[in-house]
């Protein structure tokens, strides 16, 4: 007997642990109007345009006008961009020759 056979034959009267109480049916009347999570502080903004105004990532999301209207500023020990650290938290920049051992994994080395 093959392997195959042997393991149709092993499984032909096996009934599954799980047991499913009936046939699967979608809700009708699901309420998917947005609305804060229950654990959040803010309700939701109106419009997108009124949440892009007070919104932040690296500074004011609002463009160059609404930056200087509002003049957000970092606050203590924090910096908008990496150049505002000091120099030993800048990148490294590489030479030609740092990259080509870099990218050929050491190989090119002299």
């Amino acid at each position: 007997m093959s392997a195959s056979q042997a393991l149709r034959a092993s499984t032909a009267g096996r009934t599954p642990l799980i047991q499913f109480l009936g046939k699967r049916s979608i809700p009708e009347s699901i309420d998917h109007t947005p609305r804060p999570h229950p654990a959040a502080t803010k309700a939701l903004p109106n419009s997108f345009a009124e949440y892009r105004k007070k919104a932040q990532q690296h500074g004011p999301l609002g463009g160059y006008k609404a930056a200087t209207a509002t003049s957000i500023s970092p606050g203590k020990g924090q910096v908008f961009d990496r150049s505002e650290l000091p120099p030993r938290f800048w990148r490294l920049t590489l030479s030609k020759e740092e990259m080509e051992v870099i990218e050929s994994g050491g190989a090119a080395m002299a």
